[in-house]
């Protein structure tokens, strides 16, 4: 083909960006992510491309059941004893069991039936060496739909306090 058979550079372009539009799928918003044979998330490669599945809307403004911490607190009264009891400080050893009881406790809220809401859950340990200890957490808060408990655990040697905040979504 002679250099004054191709089509101008501005015509290649459009028809390039034409071809690659008629691939993607027709949806209203589509939001994509890619995997693999195994369902890991890669880049480029061999991919399947999948649609992002999104929670449909009720127009739902407040939970059907609210977060109720003294339904928890028990609970998380039994994981915190359990895991800090008979414990030495050691920095190392009470980090792994902090991990350990924010991770129990975060399944057990799983477990329960509070429709949408969204959980964090923070473990604090440390030595006591008679000092005074303030922990303080800020978050921006609906007074109506979310809540919050603290438990704590003291011994000879340490203290551990949980923190759970329940967030709804809408």
């Amino acid at each position: 083909m002679a250099e004054s058979d191709k089509p101008p550079m501005a015509s290649r372009i459009r028809r390039q960006s034409l071809r690659r539009q008629s691939l993607m799928p027709r949806v209203s918003n589509p939001d994509f992510d890619v995997d693999d044979d195994d369902g890991h998330h890669t880049r480029g490669g061999d991919t399947a491309w999948k649609l992002k599945t999104k929670m449909a809307c009720t127009y739902r403004m407040g939970p059907v059941r609210k977060f109720l911490p003294h339904v928890v607190k028990k609970r998380a009264q039994e994981i915190l004893d359990k895991a800090f009891t008979d414990l030495a400080y050691d920095h190392y050893q009470c980090r792994e069991v902090a991990d350990k009881v924010s991770t129990d406790i975060m399944a057990f809220l799983k477990e329960q039936v509070f429709d949408r809401y969204r959980y964090v859950v923070r473990v604090v340990a440390g030595e006591k060496k008679g000092q005074t200890v303030k922990i303080v957490g800020r978050a921006l808060w609906d007074k109506d739909k979310d809540n919050f408990l603290t438990v704590t655990y003291e011994n000879r040697h340490l203290y551990a306090v949980c923190m759970v905040y329940a967030l709804y979504f809408e």
